[in-house]
């Protein structure tokens, strides 16, 4: 059997080029759609030139702005990793902490709202970004499962379907961040209910009687 080749110094610092413009192109539209141009009339030269980059060497990187999108959702998506994973795996996990999560997460959706406006408005208009979208949120879905499925240890007393339940949630947040914290004024609020919903699911216990 052979054995790989070794990755020569130029591949590696032509990888690391090509990141860096990724990154920069991603960033540029981020920073873009922030300042508020609308999605639909944001066009590649903008982008191109907000990074920095020629239209050409944007083309070298994506097909179009569209898969920009793609990669900035599935970067939003694991900040929301980051910001719950390490504190929500906690199985002693205490309401206040929960609640700090849920803060944090509501707020980030806040600061982000005009990237995610432009997500969801295209994600409706494009069945791949669509696609791309779903499979983004199932994967919180699916992080949020294993972590259910660790707080309730198992056994008679885990719910039997935490796949579901986890992307229920995970579209629970979703609809619930992106609908009603457009009023600002209903941030309190939303934040409350959905840290009691999760405290709840976390403390599930099945009814008595159950086998």
């Amino acid at each position: 059997m052979s054995k790989k080749a070794p990755e020569t110094v130029q591949a590696r610092t032509g990888a690391r080029r090509r990141e860096a413009t990724q990154t920069a192109i991603v960033d540029a539209m981020r920073a873009l759609l922030l300042a508020g141009e609308p999605f639909s009339t944001l066009s590649v030269e903008q982008i191109a030139s907000a990074a920095g980059l020629s239209r050409a060497t944007f083309y070298l990187h994506f097909a179009d702005k569209k898969e920009v999108m793609i990669r900035l959702a599935h970067e939003i998506v694991e900040q929301r990793f980051v910001i719950g994973a390490e504190p929500l795996a906690d199985p002693h996990i205490s309401r206040d902490a929960v609640n700090a999560v849920v803060t944090e997460m509501v707020d980030r959706w806040i600061d982000d709202a005009p990237l995610l406006e432009a997500l969801i408005e295209l994600a409706e208009q494009d069945a791949a970004v669509n696609q791309n979208w779903m499979d983004a949120v199932h994967e919180v879905g699916e992080m949020g499962a294993k972590l259910m499925s660790a707080h309730w240890g198992g056994g008679t007393g885990a719910y039997d379907d935490p796949e579901t339940l986890g992307k229920v949630l995970a579209w629970m947040f979703e609809r619930s961040a992106h609908q009603l914290t457009r009023d600002r004024s209903a941030r309190d609020s939303v934040i409350a209910a959905i840290s009691e919903v999760l405290w709840r699911v976390f403390e599930y216990r099945p009814p008595r009687g159950r086998a």
